[in-house]
């Protein structure tokens, strides 16, 4: 038996927002955005089932997932653990709007580990990430990690960078360590593979500036948890990176579409990447056509071969390479901050163990 992993969108594409960034709604308007039904969930669950995994880890996502209604996830998480007994890890990621006292309450019951999509202060957030009227949504933002700190739910900050946040990554780090966050994420803005966006130069320097920041803390005994260092760290402590896009290889992992259809990764949520139905039999056996997805996902630049951060590397993730997935437009970005950093991280490392 192998573990699972799922992707699940509940709500499809729908959202309450309307991020200027999101890369996902032009693979959703390819299909009718609508919340999962409960036939839909017992099909998905009968299929779980029928696959036997050893352990299994759910994550919800969008669109935004909680507008499935509380009702939605009391129903998933309750059928669920009826029908299965192996262990089960339930993740949400959430622009926070519609997190109140009942979401949290049931959050932390079930053991849920949050994600909260905030870029930053109120003018850093506000650029991109404002609702459907174009008005901020900044305080509802806070008051839902203030609901989730009240009922201790698990919960870190995800931030996407561009080239204006790259250069200030000193404002927003300290008003995230302000507001007492101390599990961080912080990803590229997806653009369509040019990097405009994020410019290579842009990136290293965040890169370089967001590590200094997080070794000033760990020097003065103040761990703050930023995910892609934490990776590094652990690769360079001879552990696998828990993030797939630091794997250098596309997971085995699925997305499952609110209509049941399933998808290699949440960057390919468009016809061309479908790879069968929770309708269809045996949907989590692996196919030819997500065989080929990974296999794309494991060809490398020659001179990737001869590179020594490639142990850190991988090629990153295949959203980001360019000549037939070969080569990652961050390269030099990647190489100049590891000329900076990975001896000080390497030096971490043997002392070191990450939580």
């Amino acid at each position: 038996m192998k573990p699972l992993t799922l992707l699940i969108k509940p709500a499809a594409g729908l959202c309450n927002m309307n991020c200027t960034y999101c890369f996902y709604k032009t693979a959703s308007e390819e299909r009718e955005n609508r919340i999962m039904t409960k036939n839909t969930v017992d099909e998905l669950i009968c299929k779980i089932k029928e696959y036997q995994p050893s352990a299994l880890s759910v994550m919800f996502q969008g669109g935004e997932p909680t507008l499935a209604g509380l009702d939605y996830f009391e129903y998933f998480v309750c059928s669920i653990k009826q029908n299965l007994s192996i262990p089960i890890n339930f993740a949400l990621q959430t622009n926070g709007i519609l997190i109140d006292e009942g979401f949290a309450k049931f959050f932390k019951e079930n053991n849920f580990l949050i994600g909260v999509s905030l870029d930053g202060n109120r003018k850093t957030n506000d650029r991109y990430r404002l609702d459907k009227n174009k008005n901020s949504v900044f305080s509802q933002i806070l008051s839902a990690c203030a609901v989730l700190e009240k009922h201790s739910v698990d919960f870190n900050i995800l931030s996407v960078i561009d080239n204006e946040n790259a250069g200030d990554i000193e404002s927003t780090w300290a008003f995230f360590k302000k507001q007492g966050f101390k599990f961080l994420q912080f990803i590229p803005y997806v653009d369509e593979g040019n990097g405009v966006s994020l410019s290579c130069k842009a990136y290293a320097e965040f890169l370089k500036k967001s590590f200094d920041l997080w070794c000033d803390e760990w020097n003065g005994g103040n761990y703050i948890s930023v995910r892609h260092i934490d990776n590094y760290i652990n690769i360079l402590m001879g552990n696998p990176p828990e993030n797939c896009a630091m794997c250098g290889v596309c997971g085995n992992y699925f997305v499952v579409e609110a209509n049941g259809d399933l998808f290699p990764c949440d960057f390919y949520c468009n016809e061309e990447y479908r790879l069968t139905s929770i309708f269809e039999e045996a949907p989590f056996e692996l196919n030819e056509k997500h065989k080929e997805f990974i296999e794309k996902s494991l060809l490398i630049h020659e001179k990737c071969n001869a590179c020594k951060y490639h142990v850190l590397c991988r090629g990153g993730c295949r959203r980001d390479r360019t000549e037939n997935y070969k080569n990652n437009k961050y390269c030099e970005a990647y190489k100049e901050f590891f000329d900076y950093a990975s001896d000080r991280m390497a030096q971490i490392a043997r002392g070191a163990q990450l939580i």
